[in-house]
């Protein structure tokens, strides 16, 4: 444990927390109290023991960066504690760590101690926990219980709801969902691999209603983003967990992450089987689309749909149009490495009805999964240049730039150069010509994750 930190502990058999506050020592601590959770909270929201570093509020409080309770109410290590206290509680906890703080100040020293990186909500440097929201047409293992998971082949006709909570190692990097264990052996590097810490279903009208609560209490105005992954081929339930979470901790913007997971094998040999899934898909991803659009409460959707799931997407939204739904309202949407015919894509794309702020498609001549499927399929295929795909209304961006022994196909949410234009197309709106790291290239753009490390 570091110095001044804050733990937390389900009471169990109880709907209440336990909190223990550490100044210096890290090891007695200087105080504690008990509160019940408000009525509403999700007691499985946390897991039993949880940390908040009080080290960077210390120094914010030195500085005079943050001036007095209000300001101190307001950090957004406390996002998680405004969801599960009531408003009294809350504000009393944060009254008490306040004054303790404040006390400690003259004889602290403080160090470089300051708050340059984004905010962390609910984490400490040794437990990090992230939040995903789904939405899955999966089988699960047991009958409506997705705490056990989910069948790795087998689908079923309707939608299930909940969240998971992912673990993100000290030792994460970006882009990364952890180094092979040949690597790390060589190497005698930590684990950093994510990996699903809990899984936890709820009916569809608590799932919406949680979902829209949060963005509106955890969130301020102009805040309110949901943030969305389809996935592609050859990705179990749980390793899409871990992309989506890695995604939206690696971004650092405001809002809430969420993933619709279609019943992909994972399984390389399972190709086929996964173009038939994604098929029978499509009612139930157009389904999650209109309910996130209609009930989430969210300001700005914004879509990364990977390889084949652009398939299910672009197909879904037919669906809705075709069955009379409004059309959607969109933020950024990036189609990534997509596993799609040229010529449907073009199509579908071109008759795109539904409003958004930009559309960006990326492309890669590195990209040796879709190369195959080129290859399979015996025509071209739009993730994979030459030739480059260009559609009007589209940004077409070519990534390049892989070693000869990577994939190169995860490159959206892999390479830092390209997560730093996503982050940059979000926040600012701007499209590819004013943007930093993008480079015009005739009718396309271009990013070479080499020239931009």
């Amino acid at each position: 444990m570091k110095p001044f930190h804050l733990q937390i502990q389900r009471v169990p058999e109880s709907r209440k927390l336990s909190f223990q506050w550490f100044g210096p020592s890290a090891i007695h601590p200087e105080g504690s109290q008990e509160w019940p959770l408000s009525v509403d909270a999700i007691p499985a929201f946390v897991s039993d023991t949880f940390l908040i570093d009080l080290h960077p509020l210390l120094a914010d409080i030195a500085s005079g960066a943050i001036s007095d309770e209000e300001d101190f109410q307001a950090a957004a290590e406390f996002l998680l504690l405004r969801d599960l206290l009531s408003e009294d509680d809350f504000e009393e906890l944060c009254e008490t760590l306040y004054h303790f703080l404040w006390r400690e100040i003259p004889g602290q020293r403080l160090g470089d101690t300051y708050r340059g990186e984004p905010p962390k909500a609910w984490s400490d440097p040794d437990r990090r926990l992230v939040r995903v929201w789904f939405a899955t047409n999966r089988k699960p293992a047991e009958v409506d219980d997705p705490v056990r998971g989910f069948d790795a082949s087998e689908s079923v006709d309707r939608i299930t709801y909940g969240w998971c909570n992912v673990f993100i190692p000290e030792s994460h990097k970006p882009g990364s969902t952890g180094t092979p264990w040949w690597r790390r052996w060589i190497r005698l590097e930590a684990d950093d691999r994510l990996r699903v810490d809990s899984t936890h279903g709820l009916p569809r009208d608590e799932f919406w209603t949680r979902f829209a609560s949060t963005l509106q209490n955890w969130w301020n105005d102009g805040e309110r983003n949901a943030f969305v992954l389809i996935h592609g081929y050859n990705v179990s339930f749980d390793e899409a967990a871990i992309q989506a979470a890695q995604i939206g901790y690696d971004l650092k913007i405001p809002g809430e992450m969420a993933f619709y997971s279609w019943p992909s094998n994972g399984s390389v040999a399972d190709y086929l089987a996964d173009e038939a899934t994604i098929t029978a898909s499509f009612p139930h991803i157009a389904r999650f689309l209109r309910e996130l659009s209609e009930q989430s409460g969210a300001e700005r959707i914004h879509l990364f749909v990977h390889s084949m799931g652009n398939r299910g997407f672009l197909s879904a939204l037919e669906r809705l149009v075709a069955e009379g739904h409004p059309r959607l309202r969109l933020g950024q949407v990036f189609f990534c490495a997509p596993d799609e015919d040229v010529r449907t894509f073009k199509d579908k794309a071109t008759k795109f009805p539904h409003q958004f702020e930009n559309r960006t498609l990326l492309v890669s001549p590195d990209d040796k999964a879709v190369a195959v499927s080129k290859w399979a399929h015996k025509h071209d295929r739009v993730g994979i240049a030459p030739p480059v795909t260009t559609v009007a209304g589209i940004e077409t961006i070519v990534v390049r730039g892989f070693g000869l022994l990577e994939l190169g196909h995860g490159y959206f949410a892999s390479a830092k150069p390209v997560i730093e234009d996503i982050r940059e197309a979000i926040e600012t709106r701007k499209g590819a010509r004013d943007r930093t790291i993008p480079r015009v290239v005739g009718t396309h753009f271009a990013i070479d994750i080499r020239q931009n490390h």
